[in-house]
């Protein structure tokens, strides 16, 4: 019977221990995973939008620009054609 409840208490113990534990290493571990992914995301680029670099309203910025040379030529050609009525 000794052994039993002193069974229990070590699991009891081991659980709260791993739970105090979790709590303040996991926020560390995913903290620092989520900031990084962030950095890797294509649209961010790693940078930030401060509040003095805004835009005023109704001002545009054009990010991308195609290329000229760069034209779809396989779109086909085009046909035209008469509705034949019956």
């Amino acid at each position: 019977m000794m052994a039993f409840i002193r069974f229990i208490i070590i699991i009891f113990l081991f659980y709260y221990l791993i739970k105090i534990i979790m709590r303040y290493l996991l926020p560390v571990f995913f903290g620092n995973y989520v900031n990084r992914k962030m950095n890797d995301f294509p649209g961010n680029s790693g940078r930030q939008q401060k509040t003095n670099d805004r835009k005023k309203e109704g001002e545009i910025t054009v990010d991308y620009t195609p290329q000229e040379g760069k034209k779809n030529k396989d779109r086909g050609e085009y046909i035209e054609y008469e509705e034949i009525k019956d």
